[in-house]
């Protein structure tokens, strides 16, 4: 019986429900928002998998995958499936030589623009395919750059369970572009030490970001500092809300409903227009007595 006769007649079951899963923060359409992490998805859906593709996209949404890990060329995770127990998912993309990074870093420190875009934690589409007419890629070219395991009964490979992977890896890529760097065996603070260590020494200065720094001792950070500056310095919202974790960046498996960023820039944003409405009130209870 030929696998695509088996997709089309198999009858899907329902697997168990999951509190407290990694639920996909797209809840329809696309998977992704930067480029990427919709190529990571245009990769998988070329290598053409069957109908096991989208039945793992609705595990991806219903939070089936109880754990993600990504890690220097490896992904583990855990899924919950139709029956008792969690299945044990491995994913594998073949990692790159030495002598194909050193590639990669001179390609990108000739090309100013890339490494301004890499350092400010962008990846510029320019750069992979650049990076292509090298015939190198961060992405799986064919399905046997792929090494996949599920745990489950299904003789299929991929199955649902790693499909659901697939997605959710695709928006943690979207979120952060350098886990695909380690999924060819390259950690971020590796890759940008290398990048670093050939870049001029004045080029962290002249392509500096605007967005504030963060504190150096981190008891400043959780618990603020005392501020000497009179209050009507800070009678002006920000420009821009939520700047800290912005700076931090997003949390590749948040479970909330919302995505972290937008989450922390509103509760910064409320946190900013209350704070000047308390400190509107004290300068006029001052200027009253």
């Amino acid at each position: 019986m030929s696998r695509s006769y088996y997709d089309n007649w198999y009858t899907p079951s329902t697997p168990k429900k999951v509190k407290g899963g990694i639920k996909a923060q797209n809840q329809r359409g696309s998977f992704a928002r930067n480029w990427w992490g919709k190529r990571w998805i245009e990769v998988l859906e070329n290598f053409r998998i069957g109908a096991r593709l989208t039945r793992g996209k609705s595990y991806a949404r219903k939070g089936q995958v109880t754990s993600l890990d990504i890690e220097k060329g490896v992904v583990k995770a855990k899924v919950q499936g139709s029956r008792s127990g969690k299945y044990t998912v491995e994913v594998r993309l073949t990692p790159f030589k030495k002598k194909e990074w050193d590639q990669i870093i001179n390609a990108i420190t000739e090309n100013s623009a890339f490494a301004a875009s890499l350092l400010s934690g962008d990846m510029p589409l320019e750069m992979e395919e650049h990076l292509s007419s090298m015939k190198l890629s961060l992405f799986p070219q064919k399905r046997r750059d792929l090494k996949t395991s599920c745990s489950c009964p299904d003789s299929s490979n991929p199955c649902k369970h790693i499909a659901a992977v697939f997605y959710l890896m695709a928006e943690a890529f979207d979120e952060n572009p350098f886990l695909l760097f380690s999924l060819r065996g390259m950690e971020r603070e590796d890759f940008l030490a290398r990048l670093q260590g050939e870049l001029p020494q004045n080029f962290a200065t002249e392509n500096s970001s605007t967005t504030e720094p963060l504190p150096e001792d981190p008891e400043i950070f959780w618990k603020g500092a005392k501020i000497d500056a009179t209050p009507e310095v800070f009678s002006v919202s920000p420009r821009i809300h939520g700047s800290l974790p912005k700076r931090l960046g997003n949390l590749p498996f948040w479970r909330g409903e919302e995505p972290f960023q937008k989450t922390m820039e509103e509760i910064y944003k409320n946190a900013s227009f209350f704070g000047i409405g308390l400190l509107e009130q004290r300068i006029d209870e001052e200027q009253g007595q």
